[in-house]
């Protein structure tokens, strides 16, 4: 049987984001291994975006430059290596390393991989929908499935080296393999560097992603740790997986049925309902109260605020769509990295849930603040 080219790609792409969350149910315990507080796990986290940004502002071009499959190929290599080197040396130090040249590799590898698939589909009308969607499906199940493979693993028995490590080692080479037999298209030219464009109108709807993705980032982050303490942390993974598997499966039907201008706005009020679901559950200790509202939290941040603010800066930017989507992206970046940190010294200074109670407080006034900003804004 004869394997198609686009199924190859999606497979690359599966491959590559089920590398960055991998490890993830493990990131408290490494981090107490080491006798690291909060804060300093975040810092460890945030080496993935220190990979991300600068290679997805000054190498976004990369792939037009030199091609599409040469930068896919380096792009599951990094993967592999980051899943060789969490596998050789399983601790919080070697996760620095893992955590950049994940970030590296997803910032190369997205949009490479949504062009080849189209650019495979040149014949067809929808070329551009079926490889978006492709895209989204493999990532979101690559996203949300390292994560369920490791805490499933640890459930059934708890070790710093699961056995999951040695499977995404031995899948990843054999993506790799597969790639070589790729398909290798011309290059298109263009600007190496894709510097962000920021249409008017575009910073209400920015900053609702950047919202959106700084609350993954702390419930990756921080809730973890104040799960531990009922002994709860091997069920963090799942926390991931659902944040990912409501809001990446439901996008079709979402685009279907909601405007941009509704979608957005929903998401501004599911978040901070979403997250006072997971304090009230943290604060309690009862697991299906967090994983309800991380359930929340994954309806906006990767469903309804998500599309919704796609679809409208995409028509902002006009014939600077794709860097206006760039600057949308780059604010989701930052969001997701920066706040976690900041959370993460906070709640080694006044505590775990009254952190998450501060920045509950934050997300609310700047939720309510957009919302009417962009409803003022319509009219």
């Amino acid at each position: 049987m004869k394997l198609q080219p686009t199924a190859v790609i999606s497979f690359a792409l599966f491959l590559i984001t089920l590398a960055v969350n991998l490890s993830m149910p493990l990131f408290r315990p490494y981090a107490e291994l080491a006798g690291f507080n909060n804060g300093q796990l975040s810092l460890v986290l945030s080496a993935y975006i220190l990979g991300m940004l600068p290679s997805y502002v000054f190498l976004g071009g990369i792939s037009d430059r030199i091609g599409r499959k040469p930068v896919l190929i380096f792009s599951l290599f990094l993967a592999f290596c980051s899943n060789l080197i969490i596998t050789i040396f399983p601790s919080i130090y070697a996760l620095i390393f893992a955590r950049f040249f994940q970030g590296v590799a997803l910032a190369l590898s997205m949009g490479t991989g949504t062009a080849y698939i189209s650019e495979l589909l040149h014949s067809d009308a929808s070329a551009s929908v079926r490889a978006a969607n492709a895209t989204s499906m493999a990532t979101a199940i690559g996203f949300s499935g390292g994560a369920f493979m490791t805490s499933i693993a640890l459930l059934i028995h708890f070790s710093y080296l699961p056995f999951t490590y040695f499977i995404a080692v031995g899948i990843t080479i054999l993506g790799l393999l597969l790639t070589f037999f790729l398909p290798k298209l011309p290059p298109i030219g263009g600007s190496l560097v894709r510097l962000p464009y920021f249409p008017q109108g575009s910073f209400p709807i920015n900053v609702s992603i950047a919202i959106c993705w700084a609350t993954t980032g702390v419930v990756i982050a921080i809730i973890p740790t104040q799960l531990a303490t009922f002994g709860l942390t091997t069920y963090a993974g799942f926390c991931l997986v659902l944040i990912n598997w409501t809001g990446g499966f439901l996008q079709p039907v979402i685009r279907k049925r909601f405007a941009p201008k509704t979608s957005l706005k929903l998401g501004f009020a599911i978040i901070p309902f979403g997250f006072g679901l997971v304090i009230l559950g943290s604060y309690l200790g009862v697991l299906p109260i967090v994983l309800m509202g991380t359930a929340c939290i994954g309806l906006a941040a990767y469903g309804f605020s998500y599309q919704g603010g796609l679809a409208l800066i995409a028509d902002l930017g006009g014939e600077q769509k794709a860097r206006a989507v760039s600057g949308y992206m780059f604010f989701g970046y930052v969001g997701f990295g920066i706040p976690a940190v900041l959370l993460g010294f906070l709640a080694d200074s006044i505590g775990i849930v009254p952190s998450l109670i501060v920045f509950e407080i934050a997300i609310i006034v700047l939720s309510l603040y957009l919302y009417f900003t962009f409803d003022k804004r319509k009219k």
